[in-house]
């Protein structure tokens, strides 16, 4: 499998990081393992969260190209950045689509 890696701060607890990504549900890949704010895996890739302090967390993002877009973290980090994360509508916003 070809794989691209990549890595993003976020200015958030890892809590919130955590739960913003777990709670994307309409993923139209399934989720095949998933330990709490550690580590979401789907075919063909997987995320992992790590505390930095109670307000930054590190994403590091290991996928196929195929099946997750490259920038996918860099437009997470805009989404969970930017003010209130309340609404499921507002989790469409850094969903990348692949053509």
């Amino acid at each position: 499998m070809n794989t691209f890696e990549e890595t993003v701060e976020l200015a958030v607890p890892l809590r919130t990081a955590y739960e913003q990504w777990a709670g994307y549900s309409s993923s139209p890949r399934p989720v095949t393992a998933q330990r709490q704010d550690e580590l979401i895996a789907w075919p063909g890739g997987r995320v992992t969260f790590h505390y930095l302090d109670t307000h930054t967390t590190r994403l590091v993002l290991r996928a196929d190209p195929d099946t997750t877009p490259a920038g996918i973290l860099l437009r997470f980090k805009e989404f969970v950045e930017s003010a209130p994360l309340t609404t499921p509508a507002t989790r469409q916003y850094w969903r990348v689509e692949r053509a």
